[in-house]
């Protein structure tokens, strides 16, 4: 299929004061350069930890930070929120983190590349709906029209692709905005026809009249299946450092059990990162992650198979390369089942 695509580079850039006392600027460079250890003195486990999107399938993380779950876990996790999954992507190739909080065709295409980064734990299937104006009313009426996405590469530009492919639409323009709420104010505008957006922004755009044209229903009547959401790590840390990668799984289904166990203590995490005081944009965006996030975060391999065949399918992979790679060099479910072995999940959830 071929689609128009539109390129929007937005970059943000911070400086130091340049009267910032040097003895700070030193105690800040080297506690960066001590990050890049597995251990700091404290005995804690440094991870840098980049994710995307601020949503429901989020929230685990979110949870685990604030609650101090991680620290539970021999971990100090510095959450650090990105536009896209393709710029998490870029950070861990680049060596600024090892970890980190994203799922879906970034990693096919990273893999088939010769990268090693890969899947180690499940989170949530697909949650981010294509939204558009009140006037288009079906699929077909997608003709011609302007979609806005966070970044090309990323799962709402796989996912706009399956989308289009499905209602046989050639024409359509997708246009990269930098984020979700980039694209839920160009929505608002009128700059662009549909945005691919996950709650809270899908709930606040319906609250006001917009229409969802494609969500979790539709995606199931569509034959689409994979993973959104999950933790990433790049292979040859996950390696050598086995243990790490597991007690961010366990920190992180042990969010995901106080979740939906503190209603209240969610919504309150869920209020601080989304930015949100609407009680019932809230509760919906809570209610969503109940029902989506997995208490078991196995690693499908029927859900990677798909991805990788229907990304092949839609020309943003070699489909040879995808026929000659077999489904496990895009996952290990190997940590989740030391996780399980040791009775943490049967323990944690009876």
């Amino acid at each position: 299929m071929k689609t128009k695509h539109c390129w929007n580079f937005n970059r943000r850039i911070n400086r130091a004061p340049a009267l910032f006392p040097r003895a700070i600027l030193f105690s800040l460079a080297l506690s960066f350069l001590l990050s890049s250890e597995p251990l700091h003195a404290q005995g804690l486990a440094k991870v840098s930890f980049p994710y995307s999107p601020i949503n429901s399938s989020s929230l685990p993380w979110m949870i685990a930070k604030d609650a101090r779950l991680f620290e539970k876990h021999g971990l100090d996790v510095d959450l650090v929120y990105f536009g896209a999954s393709s710029l998490i992507l870029q950070s861990m190739l680049s060596g600024s983190a090892n970890l980190a909080g994203f799922a879906g065709p970034a990693i096919i295409s990273n893999v088939l590349k010769g990268g090693d980064v890969i899947t180690v734990a499940a989170l949530t299937p697909m949650t981010i709906a294509l939204m558009t104006k009140p006037i288009i009313e079906k699929g077909e009426d997608l003709k011609g029209k302007k979609i806005g996405i966070s970044r090309l590469g990323a799962v709402p530009h796989f996912a706009i692709q399956l989308i289009l492919e499905r209602y046989g639409v050639k024409d359509a323009t997708i246009l990269q905005m930098g984020g979700q709420p980039e694209a839920t104010a160009a929505l608002r505008r009128g700059v662009i026809d549909g945005a691919m957006v996950s709650p809270p922004h899908s709930f606040l755009l319906a609250k006001e009249g917009f229409r969802e044209l494609v969500g979790i229903e539709e995606y199931n009547k569509l034959g689409i299946k994979f993973i959104s959401q999950g933790i990433a790590a790049r292979r040859s840390f996950a390696t050598k450092n086995r243990e790490v990668v597991v007690r961010m799984i366990k920190a992180t289904v042990e969010a995901v059990k106080l979740m939906s166990a503190q209603e209240n203590v969610a919504k309150k995490v869920l209020a601080k990162y989304t930015r949100q005081t609407d009680l019932e944009l809230l509760d919906r965006v809570y209610r969503l992650a109940l029902e989506t996030v997995n208490k078991d975060p196995t690693v499908p391999r029927e859900a990677m198979t798909s991805m990788a065949r229907l990304m092949g399918e839609l020309g943003l992979v070699d489909p040879t390369a995808v026929a000659n790679t077999p489904p496990e060099a895009f996952y290990d479910n190997g940590y989740i089942d030391e996780v399980k072995q040791s009775g943490f999940l049967r323990e944690l959830w009876k």
